[in-house]
């Protein structure tokens, strides 16, 4: 039975793990350490997905900036490779979107495929007058509203995210 809960301290391991097995180079997970080092991070919206006691997947919701506003970035999800394709990614998005219901940001922001995050409800940022701060394909570029009104300008990531 996998079960999805705020990662502990512990799981610190576990989630490295996760992410180095996801990605082709470390700059998720060295990413994730900066994050978790910075004032940024909402340890309350960190989570993983275990087996047992192994961390099969990982997501993290952080705080960045649209014009001096806090927003949500949803960045990484990760699950390991061969537990893949099973859910497990979803389930993860789907239960940070119920915690971040739970809090005053206005919305999340995403960097992803086209067709896998609207399924939970993001929607193209550009409709939102939010723009990414670097050239990226606009179906790529994501938000999901969290209140009735949202900040438009330009996203701005903390110092953080310097290190990918």
């Amino acid at each position: 039975m996998i079960l999805i809960e705020v990662a502990k301290a512990e799981d610190a391991k576990g989630i490295r793990d996760v992410l180095e097995a996801s990605f082709p180079t470390p700059a998720e997970a060295d990413l994730v350490d900066a994050i978790v080092a910075s004032k940024h991070y909402l340890p309350e919206l960190a989570l993983v997905a275990k087996d047992g006691a192994e961390v099969i997947g990982y997501s993290l919701l952080s705080e960045c900036f649209v014009g001096e506003e806090r927003i949500l970035v949803l960045a990484p999800v990760a699950v390991k490779p061969e537990w893949q394709s099973r859910g497990i990614g979803a389930r993860l998005i789907e239960a940070g979107i119920a915690k971040a219901k739970n809090t005053n940001y206005s919305c999340i922001s995403v960097l992803g495929h086209e067709t896998y995050y609207p399924r939970f409800g993001f929607e193209l940022a550009k409709n939102y007058q939010i723009a990414a701060p670097f050239e990226v394909p606009d179906v790529n570029f994501m938000v999901y509203s969290l209140a009735e009104e949202i900040p438009s300008g330009v996203v701005r990531y903390p110092a953080s995210f310097d290190v990918v």
